[in-house]
């Protein structure tokens, strides 16, 4: 269904300013070097810095004796991952720091670090038997799941050998109401965390009396269970007049107290409601709001729908109200967001999709988990889920987001029933976009899409993460009533009198909070008037005059005055239309000028109707 949104209810300097020295990005901090296998030498950091658009990584090359530029990645990464120059022990060292275009290298803040990589069979970094990928091996995620107040218990993945003991350091650093334990023997970390958020943990493994090989972990803990709240201060509406129609935006009434982000889709298919993973994926999450809240969603297509897999868009709409469904614009791409995996892709979940081979790559598409089962070509009969692909595909996907309540699931799963065609041919103004597996609205996939065809999404906005529906009207002879997504729809029905509401907020925990919105139905607006006719009269001087009135409660009196003189009472008028007829004296050869006013049962105005005229 689509509906539209009604409403109810420089400063100038002058002269030069001295110019000052840029100051460089703030430097990271807890830069750490390591060596996940023995051909990789990665580094990671604490970014600090707010104004940085990316973070620049120089290698010491020992016989150069100088730093050599070996790369960048997107600003607010804490992450490097690249090759080491060589398979053989040896020292490498690296140099980091953030960087603002227009800064000259020279005045960087640069934070160096040095790891001593030994050789060895062990790998904290690649799966060599991963399912999905069978013929190379799959970067296992830098990231583990955790819950507020549920414990944890996650296994250090080590391939390719036996490791004398497991090493996990940094996790004293994460608040938590029962300590966490590590097992060296077995490589197991377990807890239970108190607050939510990102905490970066370093595991290894040390072999052959003392080697070590190390990677980055970053636990990811969602907040607990809540329960919605109402806003304070009470929502309330105005009083509304007699025959009001129209939606009202009610985004604001409630909120969940632990999730304050959540976006709402309005679609060809319906509404669905998503909660942000804001404390867990926080990069994500706002690169994602940066496109809602700039109105890049809207107006754009769903582009792919792989059965039951995932649902995906973000990246193109029609070019214009008039193009046709073959022309499309671009969703203009922000910086790439570094990768933020450890939140499992269940059924439900949004992601960002990236480039192959590049974990942080994703920018405007999105993608939402179907996770109906899908067949795995490379072991058939052998039914895959969602998780077991994207979680540890290209270094596993981040899911920000799931879908609140079934109602949202449901709408979602409604894309998967769709016909798809590919378009890749026709579809131009867009590049960089698989336009394979097109969802239509139409029965049968047409051969070119028509001006109907393709599935829309016609905006996507903030909200709090909440489902809102209506439980109750006690007094449907005064209004109709119904939710629309985020948007109450109201209709008088001409009576006065006030409705009480009952509206529920549902969160992603399936907790509720009710509550009673009065809507009164008032006669708030004055009667209409008109002048239909003037006529001449005796005696010389005046003028028969004519009009009509009207109002949907009630008419009451009317007055009137001639050339500004005295006002008069025109009488008391009956019903909700009548006719005003009167004899009036006063005029004047030349310009005249006439002023009714007329007022309903409640002493609403019509505002002064001024006439004015020549007489010869």
């Amino acid at each position: 269904m689509r509906v539209n949104p009604l409403l109810l209810f420089s400063v100038v300097a002058t002269g030069s300013i001295p110019s000052a020295r840029a100051v460089p990005p703030v430097a990271a901090t807890e830069v750490k070097a390591y060596a996940p296998n023995q051909s990789r030498v990665h580094l990671s950091w604490k970014d600090n810095a707010t104004d940085e658009t990316s973070y620049y990584i120089d290698r010491w090359n020992p016989t150069t004796m100088a730093w050599d530029g070996i790369g960048g990645v997107p600003a607010d990464s804490e992450v490097f991952r690249l090759a080491a120059p060589s398979t053989a022990e040896q020292e490498v060292r690296y140099r980091v720091a953030p960087f603002k275009t227009g800064e000259n290298e020279a005045n960087l803040n640069w934070v160096e670090a040095t790891v001593q990589k030994p050789s060895g069979a062990l790998d904290l970094y690649l799966d060599p038997n991963d399912p999905e990928d069978p013929d190379d091996s799959v970067e296992v995620p830098e990231g583990w799941e955790a819950q507020v107040g549920v414990s944890f218990s996650h296994q250090i993945e080590v391939f390719n050998g036996t490791p004398d003991t497991f090493t996990a350091t940094g996790y004293q650093t994460i608040p938590a109401s029962v300590p966490i334990q590590f097992n060296s023997n077995t490589g197991v970390l377990t807890g239970t965390v108190s607050q939510p958020g990102v905490y970066r943990i370093f595991i290894g493994v040390t072999f052959d009396g003392g080697k070590a090989f190390e990677q980055v972990r970053f636990l990811r803990v969602l907040p607990d269970a809540s329960t919605p709240e109402v806003n304070t201060p009470a929502y309330t509406l105005p009083s509304q007049n007699i025959g009001v129609e129209g939606f009202v935006d009610i985004r604001s009434m409630f909120k969940d107290p632990k999730r304050p982000k959540g976006a709402i889709f309005d679609t060809s298919q319906g509404y669905f409601t998503l909660a942000l993973f804001d404390s867990a994926t926080p990069k994500t999450v706002k690169n994602f709001l940066g496109y809602v809240n700039r109105g890049d969603y809207n107006a754009t297509y769903v582009h792919r729908v792989a059965q039951n897999f995932v649902v995906q868009g973000g990246g193109g709409g029609p070019a214009s109200s008039t193009a046709a469904p073959t022309l499309w614009r671009p969703v203009a791409k922000q910086a790439p967001v570094p990768n933020e995996p450890g939140i499992s892709n269940t059924r439900g979940t949004i992601a960002m999709a990236k480039l192959g081979s590049n974990p942080d790559s994703a920018t405007n598409e999105w993608f939402l988990s179907l996770s109906l089962g899908v067949p795995d070509s490379n072991v058939p009969p052998v039914i895959r889920y969602n998780p077991e692909i994207l979680d540890r595909q290209n270094g596993g996907f981040t899911a920000f987001g799931r879908l609140v309540g079934s109602s949202s699931q449901s709408v979602v799963d409604s894309f998967n029933s769709l016909q798809r065609a590919n378009y890749s041919a026709l579809i131009t103004g867009v590049t960089n976009m698989s336009l394979t597996e097109v969802p239509v609205n139409d029965a049968t996939a047409p051969a070119t899409p028509g001006a109907n065809s393709l599935v829309r999404v016609y905006s996507v906005n903030e909200c709090p993460p909440v489902v809102i529906s209506l439980l109750g009207n006690s007094n449907p002879s005064v209004v109709t009533a119904g939710m629309a997504g985020m948007l109450l729809y109201v209709k008088s029905l001409g009576p006065t009198g006030t409705a009480n509401l009952t509206l529920r907020a549902t969160n992603l925990d399936g907790n509720s909070v009710n509550y009673i919105l009065p809507i009164t139905i008032e006669d708030l607006a004055g009667p209409g008037v008109s002048l239909t006719k003037l006529r001449g009269a005796r005696p010389l001087g005046s003028l028969l005059v004519k009009g009509r009135a009207s109002d949907n409660v009630g008419l009451g009196r009317w007055r009137y005055r001639v050339n500004r003189g005295k006002w008069k009472n025109g009488g008391v008028l009956s019903g909700t239309s009548a006719v005003i007829k009167k004899k009036m004296s006063g005029f004047r050869s030349g310009k005249n000028a006439i002023e009714i006013e007329v007022y309903d049962k409640k002493g609403n105005s019509s505002g002064i109707l001024k006439q004015t005229f020549t007489l010869g």
